[in-house]
């Protein structure tokens, strides 16, 4: 049952990745501009940012599942919105409410996600969380296109996409019977929880075990910076991959590989990451990963072949691992504090999403050069990971 709830992350990247991809593809072919196609990004990470925030004010463990159930109504409508009306300009009111239901449901999944373990407060339950986690989201966020552009391509123009979203809907109701089974779970257990909570008082003395576990420095913030500089590079290069590649004259089945490469080394590499113990407080694993990744990017920048591109996406995925997975973690590894971690981690996905892909184009119309982007992300990388090996020096052999 546990693995069952780990899915519903992936279940609603697919669901995600869909929407994404249709929206994107109709305003492409309606004849929208650039800055058009842009914007539907752009609304659906504002709502989510803004969402997320004000999710971190009033979320906990006893109403998560309230939250997350709301959001998949929001989002059920909204699917339903994309099918029935689907002219070019309402696209972006249903990417509104889709902002809306998404951001209800990753902010508190991550609140209750630790509760999913046999024991949330045994050792290494948070690693376990955060690979499991991370791995879910990402997997689910390369299969959602692909998904799409099957299911399309093998139907009509005209119906593929409305095939798509009746999938989506009923995803979104799959989704819905789960995380109400959750809430039963999360019932029950906080329920078993308070009834055992406080011991008698003239018991409470004797047989008690041994003191509080071992404290850990509290490194959320620089969670933050790592990843939060990690996903302004990745906001650019999934969308100035397509750019650069359509320049170089590569196919779009190229395209698609490339990108489909960062994710799902990505998945995988965090996966892998389950049984970690104290290597996210050391200075040197996470700056291995960040050099993958600057040197992804000055390949991206400086190379114009197809297999070396691949090579490069392969490279960025074990950046993208490991600082997702870093990311989480710490945001996860103070439970006193980690219902506002969780929603302050959605909040700089969303705006990351927001301004990233603009100042990307911006940034290379300005100066001419497809390739401007990539060096800027790459010494935003340098400087991040310069600032992440001296906070953690003191803690190398921790």
């Amino acid at each position: 049952m546990r693995i069952i709830f780990y899915l519903l992350p992936c279940v609603m990247n697919i669901i995600m990745g869909l929407f994404f991809f249709i929206t994107m593809r109709r305003l492409a072919v309606s004849g929208a501009d650039s800055f058009a196609i842009a914007g539907t990004m752009a609304v659906w990470a504002f709502v989510y940012a803004i969402v997320s925030a004000l999710l971190g004010v009033v979320q906990q463990k006893e109403n998560a599942t309230k939250f997350i159930l709301a959001g998949e109504g929001i989002l059920a409508l909204s699917m339903i919105g994309f099918l029935l009306f689907p002219g070019m300009n309402m696209q972006y009111v249903w990417l509104f409410g889709s902002g809306i239901g998404t951001a209800m449901f990753f902010a508190p999944f991550q609140v209750i996600v630790k509760m999913l373990d046999g024991n949330e407060s045994s050792p290494g339950a948070v690693q376990r969380t955060a690979a499991f986690y991370t791995f879910s989201w990402s997997f689910g966020f390369a299969s959602g296109p692909f998904i799409a552009a099957l299911i399309w391509g093998m139907l009509s123009p005209e119906t593929g996409w409305r095939t798509c979203y009746k999938i989506n809907i009923l995803l979104v109701l799959i989704v819905s019977c789960f995380v109400w089974f959750l809430h039963c779970f999360i019932r029950r257990k906080n329920a078993d929880h308070d009834s055992v909570a406080v011991p008698h008082e003239d018991t409470a003395g004797a047989g008690e075990i041994s003191g509080p576990p071992e404290k850990l420095p509290d490194l959320a913030y620089l969670g933050w910076i790592v990843a939060g500089t990690g996903f302004i590079t990745i906001a650019m290069l999934r969308t100035q991959i397509p750019y650069r590649c359509n320049l170089l004259e590569m196919s779009t089945a190229q395209q698609g590989i490339i990108l489909a490469a960062v994710s799902y080394v990505q998945a995988f590499l965090a996966l892998s990451l389950w049984k970690s113990r104290r290597w996210m407080y050391h200075p040197l694993p996470i700056a291995v990963a960040a050099l993958c990744g600057f040197c992804a990017l000055l390949l991206f920048a400086f190379t114009q072949s197809y297999p070396v591109y691949l090579v490069a996406g392969l490279l960025y995925g074990c950046y993208s691992g490991g600082f997702c997975f870093f990311f989480s973690y710490h945001s996860l590894a103070n439970p006193a504090k980690s219902h506002r971690y969780v929603a302050v981690n959605e909040v700089i996905v969303g705006i990351t999403s927001v301004f990233a892909p603009l100042g990307a184009g911006i940034l290379a119309d300005a100066t001419g050069n497809s390739a401007s982007p990539f060096l800027i992300g790459a010494v935003l990388i340098f400087l991040a990971v310069l600032y992440q090996v001296a906070a953690t020096w003191r803690y190398r052999r921790l």
